[in-house]
C-alpha cells in the first residue's frame, strides 16, 4: 500500500532510467524485510510501540515528568531515532551485502546507498502518519510550523546519506565496528532527548550544538507536538553538520571504494 502511492511519480518518468533503477532496488529490499512475515509493515510498528510502552510506564511510575502529551512526546522521538539507527545500521553493511551487484554488474554504486534510505524511509512514513492520526485522537493542535517537518527529515537524511557512506567503508577494513556501532546506538539513545526533557541532558547549549541527531529531534518536537516555531540556529546548524559529513563522506567513499571492491 505503501509502495503504491509513489506509483504517479514513477509513471511520468521515461523508462529504465536511473529512478526506476533506485525505486527497483528501494521496492525489493523494503519487501525482503517485511511483505515475507505474517504481519508485514505492521512490525515497523510495534517495536516503536512496544518501547513507548515500556519508557512511558517506567518514567511515569518511578520519575516525576512535566512534559505535555508525554507518550506522544516519547513517541515522536522514537520514531525519529529508530529510523536513525536502523538507517546507519543498514548502511554499515551495504557494500558487503551488495558486493555482487557492485563486482559484476556496472551500477552506480550511490545508487545503492539512495535506494536503501528510501527503503527506510517507507517504514518513517507508515510510523508518521500513525504517529499524526495519534496527534488527532489526543486533540493535538497541528500549527502551520508542522511545515517545517520535511525539512528536518531530509536534514536528517542528509547526515545518515553521509554516515553511510563513511561506515561502509570502515566496515570492510574493520569487521568488528559493527558491535562498536551497536554500542553507540545504545549510547546515543540515552543522550537524545527522547524520554528526558532537553533541559535535563542539554543545560550547556555548546554541549546541544555537538549533537545534531538532538537538535532535529527538539525542533520535531516543537513542529508537530507544541505547535512551536523551529529553533533556527539549531537548524541551521544542524545542516552545516549534515553537509560537512556528507562531503566527508563523498570524499572518503571516492577515494577508497576502489580499493574496497578489490579486497571484498
Amino acid at each position: 500500500m505503501i509502495l503504491n502511492l509513489f506509483k504517479p511519480i514513477l509513471e511520468i518518468l521515461p523508462e529504465n532510467n536511473k529512478f526506476e533503477r533506485i525505486w527497483l532496488l528501494a521496492k525489493t529490499d523494503f519487501k525482503k524485510r517485511y511483505y515475507g512475515t505474517s504481519l508485514g509493515v505492521v512490525w515497523a510498528l510495534i517495536n516503536p510501540l512496544f518501547q513507548l510502552l515500556i519508557y512511558y510506564f517506567v518514567f511515569t511510575q518511578f520519575f516525576n515528568t512535566e512534559i505535555e502529551n508525554f507518550p506522544l512526546y516519547i513517541f515522536l522521538g522514537l520514531i525519529i531515532w529508530m529510523f536513525f539507527a536502523e538507517a546507519t545500521k543498514k548502511g554499515l553493511f551495504t557494500i558487503h551485502l551488495n558486493r555482487h551487484l557492485l563486482e559484476n554488474i556496472r551500477i552506480n554504486k550511490f545508487d545503492i546507498f539512495t535506494s536503501g534510505i528510501i527503503s527506510n524511509l517507507f517504514g518513517l512514513l507508515f510510523n508518521l502518519v500513525i504517529y499524526l492520526l495519534a496527534c488527532l485522537i489526543f486533540n493535538v493542535n497541528l500549527s502551520i510550523y508542522i511545515l517545517f517537518f520535511p525539512l528536518i527529515i531530509l536534514n536528517l537524511v542528509l547526515l545518515i546519506y553521509g554516515l553511510n557512506l563513511i561506515l561502509s567503508i570502515i566496515f570492510v577494513y574493520l569487521r568488528d565496528f559493527n558491535h562498536f556501532w551497536d554500542i553507540f546506538l545504545i549510547a546515543g539513545f540515552w543522550i537524545n532527548p527522547i524520554v528526558y526533557s532537553p533541559k535535563v541532558l542539554y543545560e550547556n547549549d555548546f554541549i546541544l550544538y555537538l549533537n545534531p541527531i538532538a537538535g532535529m529531534i527538539i525542533n520535531a518536537q516543537n513542529t508537530i507536538l507544541f505547535g512551536n516555531h523551529i529553533d533556527l540556529n539549531l537548524f541551521i546548524w544542524n545542516y552545516l553538520y549534515a553537509f560537512m559529513v556528507f562531503g566527508i563522506g563523498l570524499l572518503v567513499f571516492k577515494f577508497y571504494s576502489k580499493k574496497v571492491i578489490e579486497i571484498l
